[in-house]
């Protein structure tokens, strides 16, 4: 049987949930078109996302690695094409760290793309009635962060990152106006309409 390792985040930045957080939880031991899922949550530091991801895969062996995290100001599904090899944000992570314009890897390349099936999966989504776009990159935070390292370390390995909204309860109380974030079921489906997709091409 194939195994899909499925990444979330811890809380961050005054979000008091991550929906990404639960979603891993919620998938950790389902299985989808055949495919035994394990789902991990990660810190929210440069220091430390990458080397607990490291340890899942270590542990689990997976055959793709689906990373998920929280991207606030959408309420669209966003697969990441692209991680690029920079470290650039205002926000700090939970370390209260902040990283400005510096090279993940000094002697690493630019960037690395996804490599699951991004436009099939938009497919997939578009189909299922979610909404959905592609985004270019990962941004400079500690998604790409993580996406970037991921790829780094093991370009054999399928991975890629997808972005999704907060809960309709995480939407602040300014922007509910014009907002509705997603339900954790919603959230739900979409996530096993992806991992299906991932599941087929293995």
């Amino acid at each position: 049987m194939a195994r899909l390792l499925v990444t979330g985040f811890a809380p961050f930045l005054g979000h008091a949930v991550n929906p990404t957080a639960w979603l891993a939880e919620r998938l950790d031991g389902a299985v989808v078109e055949g495919a035994e899922i394990v789902g991990v949550r990660l810190p929210v530091t440069f220091t430390g996302a990458v080397p607990a991801l490291k340890e899942a895969v270590a542990a689990h062996q997976p055959d793709a690695v689906i990373m998920f995290g929280l991207a606030y100001d959408t309420d669209l599904i966003r697969p990441e094409r692209l991680a690029l090899n920079l470290d650039d944000a205002t926000a700090p992570d939970n370390d209260g760290t902040v990283r400005r314009n510096r090279p993940i890897d000094e002697a690493g390349p630019m960037g690395y793309w996804s490599s699951l099936p991004l436009d099939a999966i938009i497919d997939d989504l578009e189909a299922g009635g979610f909404p959905v776009k592609t985004s270019r990159d990962a941004g400079g935070y500690i998604c790409n962060h993580l996406f970037f390292g991921m790829r780094h370390w093991r370009p054999d390995l399928p991975a890629g990152f997808i972005h999704v909204p907060p809960f309709p309860d995480g939407v602040k109380p300014d922007d509910k106006g014009h907002r509705t974030g997603m339900e954790p079921e919603r959230l739900e489906q979409a996530a096993r309409i992806i991992l299906a997709r991932v599941a087929k091409v293995l």
